[in-house]
């Protein structure tokens, strides 16, 4: 046991300078490496319809209802006429975005929950398979986690040192936040929280009540332009997820990453640590800022109450996707951290099997997203169709919004049809109706279809297909499928 507590002798900061730096450029690597292995998907070419759109149309979308994150394809119409349209150059503001977070993780952890658990939390972010995989793709979902952790970070300058210019870089970095992407106003209530974790703030309470005020203000803006849709109602292609659904599979990809490795050994072994980081009480009275039993609580909501208010919007509004709560993730590594750190002074073996496992399986996460695809793969069925394709022949599209992602791939110019809408209850004769009037005069057909349950759920129009042409060629790919027929 002696031996044991020799580890936890106090680490010079040179010492965990150089820890940190090169944790921070571990998790560069591990992102930068495979950044353009996996295809674009379609919500990935969104990025670049967007942001290629004048200017001024732009910025209209800062006022329209159900545009999210308006302020990220402005940012990266000035990155795009930079460095290009290519999937690196697409997903580089990401990976900046990742690898920042990385460093952020630190900066917010080690006030609340002591240096040792904040530069292992730092790591198990570095390793996350979840971030990792975020870092690498085109949308928002990197940077909002960033600004929000900056906005924390700042917060926490603030409260340390009572300058105003902190009090305005939380603001700011908030207030992006909230441009970015709609979803970070759910951690409003959480910024308001914050004077609670901190004993510092005694004395501070006026210059945080204005920076609060401050922050609702470029709300107010957002709040007004979206609420015809919590008036009115319609549907937005997602649907209703039960809260306790909504738990499980954020738990199940927060810890295995997308690509769900490892099953119930990380499940459990995260859950145990998560447990001992907010429910064991620090080996010292107090943390570093002393606060510890309030520090656990604020890691605590920060990880769970957004969640709980997502779905109390999508009792009104579905609009549950796992992404958009990456920004939960954080004080859940962080948690798990301490409950790492608080278990080593318990017991060492326990402790390293324990961390064993976690690293393992996010290494071999991060190896699986960087080797096999599981984005929908565009650019392979895209090569597929170009090496077979004859001029003039129609390419179908199910669903027709693929076309977009498919067309960044493919180089030659083709006639456009798109599958029809079935979901809507259509009749098998009035779908066969409109298949014969939409490829009428031609006698060949490309279909290409990417998650066409979406649009087709009965697979009317491949039925359709079935019966009124001949198959040639087929063509599977990550999440596509390519079919090549001859018209009867």
């Amino acid at each position: 046991m002696r031996a044991w507590r020799e580890h936890f002798r106090p680490v010079s900061p040179a010492a965990m300078r150089i820890a940190l730096l090169g944790i921070v450029l571990m998790g560069f690597l591990v992102r930068l490496w495979p950044l353009d292995f996996q295809s674009l998907w379609r919500d990935e070419v969104d990025v670049l319809r967007f942001a290629v759109r004048p200017l001024p149309e732009l910025l209209r979308d800062l006022t329209r209802a159900e545009h999210n994150g308006p302020l990220y394809y402005v940012l990266m119409r000035g990155w795009l006429e930079l460095a290009g349209s290519s999937e690196f150059a697409l997903r580089f503001v990401s990976l900046c975005g990742g690898v920042l977070s990385i460093a952020l993780v630190w900066g917010v952890a080690h006030p609340l929950i002591g240096r040792r658990a904040a530069l292992l939390a730092t790591l198990l972010a570095a390793l996350s398979p979840y971030l990792v995989w975020y870092a690498q793709d085109a949308k928002m979902y990197a940077a909002l986690t960033a600004l929000i952790l900056l906005a924390l970070w700042c917060a926490a300058r603030a409260v340390q040192r009572g300058r105003a210019l902190w009090w305005g870089a939380f603001v700011l970095a908030a207030s992006l936040a909230l441009y970015i992407h709609l979803l970070a106003a759910l951690m409003i209530p959480l910024y308001a929280l914050l004077p609670l974790t901190w004993s510092s703030m005694r004395g501070r309470w006026q210059y945080w009540l204005i920076a609060l005020g401050m922050l609702t203000l470029p709300y107010l803006p957002l709040a007004l332009w979206q609420l015809p849709l919590l008036v009115h109602p319609h549907p937005t292609g997602h649907a209703f997820t039960p809260l306790p659904e909504m738990l499980t599979l954020l738990l199940a990809l927060h810890t295995r990453g997308v690509a769900l490795v490892g099953d119930w050994p990380v499940l459990t072994t995260f859950l145990f640590a998560v447990l001992l980081g907010i429910f064991v009480p620090s080996a010292q009275a107090r943390t570093e800022d002393g606060a510890g039993g309030r520090a656990r609580l604020f890691l605590a909501l920060w990880s769970f109450l957004p969640v709980v208010l997502l779905f109390a919007v999508t009792l009104r509004i579905p609009l549950f996707q796992p992404r958009y709560l990456i920004f939960t993730l954080p004080p859940f590594l962080m948690l798990a951290a301490r409950g790492i750190v608080a278990l080593a002074r318990m017991t060492r073996a326990v402790t390293l099997a324990l961390l064993a496992v976690v690293l393992a399986f996010s290494l071999l996460g991060i190896w699986v997203q960087s080797t096999i695809p599981l984005k929908s793969d565009f650019r392979a069925a895209a090569a597929f169709v170009a090496q077979r394709y004859q001029a003039g022949e129609p390419i179908m599209f199910q669903v027709p919004y693929v076309r977009y992602v498919f067309d960044y791939y493919f180089p030659l110019a083709h006639p456009t049809l798109e599958g029809p809408w079935t979901n809507d209850g259509k009749s098998a004769e009035s779908v066969a109706q409109l298949l014969r009037e939409t490829t009428k005069g031609y006698t060949t057909l490309w279909l290409v279809a990417s998650e066409s349950w979406l649009w087709d759920e009965r697979d009317l129009t491949r039925a359709w297909l079935r019966e009124n042409a001949v198959l040639l060629d087929t063509g599977s790919f990550a999440r596509v499928e390519v079919y090549h027929y001859r018209l009867d």
